[in-house]
């Protein structure tokens, strides 16, 4: 059985998983504005559990802790394992509940978007082996280690609790290089570790699959199965303008044609065309506003010239931005960035 990846849909999700990012940036010496900078998250929030974040959130703030750690191999392997099963609350429930591990993973992987997965997920069993792949692929260059890592602690973290005992694969595949303190890495696995891999992978024996929870409860699992498709419908946002806005503002630099963008969301151009044509609005519509809010956002607190934004936003040259810019506020990058000062770091 070979499944494709399941992407992170751009759905809200819990604070624990800012918080988890915001409590290793405050032991490396990192200060809390700093690592929440541009993220529009207020930190009066982190200690509230019942607090919710968008994806391109958590996506800024993990930005900001690469940048100010200077990507420390294993930082992402602290925050994941400070995120505990019991923050999922039902999906955990529903995981704990569920007879094998299996049925476990099947239940997972259906309600992904009620995670803090960034990363894609899917199972794909190859004869005697089973792995559990990681596809970095939707997340951007410059954070994609530190999410693999932290989504790897989280996985050993939560089969740890269902299984009721340390879970060992019979090796780890990672597709980055092998960093110089590969320990973090050796004391997680506790098994062979691959560097380089073509993939990043979990690898373990099928018949670990078939293996019987020690909480099993069939009836609990589906009541808190049925809970999981009610919080996702809520979760979720009501339309596709919203949903192309996340699609938009996660991304680093540059936007996607349509296609990709509908690629993404799993419809064809023709519907989502439709989609948003029924909401009062067009793709070349929300892409000029996202360029709107990322220019803003460059000037405030990047520091970055004209020129490298413009080239960051797609536009032929800066004179082009600058047209953009003072249609979009009524003056110009260089007068906007004096008039409004930079958010503290």
């Amino acid at each position: 059985m070979d499944e494709a990846s399941t992407a992170p849909r751009l759905f809200q999700r819990g604070i624990a998983g800012v918080r988890a990012m915001v409590d290793v940036g405050v032991e490396r010496g990192v200060p809390v504005q700093a690592c929440l900078g541009g993220s529009g998250v207020d930190r009066s929030v982190l200690a509230d559990d019942a607090a919710h974040v968008r994806a391109w959130q958590e996506l800024m703030v993990a930005q900001n802790l690469v940048r100010a750690t200077g990507d420390a191999p294993g930082l992402g392997l602290e925050a994941g394992s400070r995120i505990p099963l019991r923050t999922y609350s039902v999906w955990g429930f529903a995981l704990l509940a569920s007879p094998t591990l299996r049925e476990a993973a099947a239940v997972g992987l259906r309600y992904l978007e009620l995670t803090f997965a960034m990363v894609g997920i899917c199972l794909q069993e190859d004869g005697n082996e089973v792995h559990l792949v990681l596809d970095d692929g939707f997340v951007p260059q410059p954070v994609r280690r530190f999410f693999v890592e932290r989504e790897l602690a989280n996985i050993r973290t939560i089969l740890d609790t269902i299984l009721g005992r340390p879970f060992i694969p019979l090796r780890l595949d990672l597709r980055f290089p092998r960093p110089q303190k590969s320990a973090p890495y050796e004391a997680l696995a506790n098994a062979p570790i691959a560097f380089g891999a073509p993939r990043n992978a979990i690898v373990t024996s099928a018949a670990v699959l078939e293996q019987s929870l020690p909480q099993a409860d069939r009836r609990t699992m589906q009541v808190c199965e049925r809970e999981c498709s009610l919080l996702l419908a809520r979760r979720a946002d009501g339309g596709f303008a919203a949903r192309v806005r996340e699609l938009l503002m996660q991304l680093p630099d540059g936007f996607p044609d349509m296609g990709i963008a509908a690629a993404a969301l799993h419809v064809s151009t023709r519907t989502l065309h439709r989609r948003l044509a029924l909401e009062g609005t067009s793709y070349r519509r929300l892409v000029d506003g996202a360029r709107h809010a990322r220019a803003v956002e460059m000037l405030s607190t990047l520091g970055l010239g004209v020129d490298q934004i413009a080239v960051r936003l797609g536009y032929a040259d800066a004179a082009a931005f600058i047209r953009a810019f003072r249609r979009w506020t009524g003056a110009t990058p260089g007068a906007y960035r004096t008039s409004v000062p930079s958010r503290p770091y």
